[in-house]
């Protein structure tokens, strides 16, 4: 294959002319075939192969659709249910109920925690529910 020298106005202009999406991957070679009216385009190597996107698409989307993390249950209804913390006010969540009650995180999730102290110290009060799955 010939080498030729082309001066980078000239390669500016071409490039300009061929006007390329924006992220487009154009080569020069590429750029002169979108130009020159006739020149057949360029054929694909034998070890390269096209893939469909389409299938690839659709389970991306499928996958978005998915939700990503579980979901939390009310610390507020939680607190509500029981006598002894439904008059106090502002436990809306799992470690402001944890702070009420003195139970150190220690950056463990609140509700885990509260989870393990309420079996422990208060078995009659209900249960810590579960994240949803």
């Amino acid at each position: 294959m010939s080498n030729f020298f082309v001066s980078d106005d000239v390669a500016a202009v071409i490039w300009k002319l061929a006007n390329p999406r924006p992220f487009e991957h154009l080569s020069f070679e590429d750029a002169l075939r979108r130009l020159i009216p006739g020149l057949p385009p360029a054929k694909m190597a034998d070890n390269e192969h096209k893939i469909d996107c389409d299938p690839l698409l659709e389970e991306l989307k499928a996958y978005a659709a998915l939700p990503r993390r579980a979901h939390t249950p009310s610390a507020k209804e939680w607190a509500a249910s029981i006598q002894e913390l439904k008059s106090i006010p502002n436990l809306n969540t799992w470690n402001a109920i944890c702070d009420h009650l003195g139970i150190e995180t220690a950056g463990d999730s609140a509700r885990r925690k509260a989870k393990k102290w309420v079996a422990v110290h208060r078995p009659c009060w209900p249960e810590v529910p579960e994240t949803g799955t």
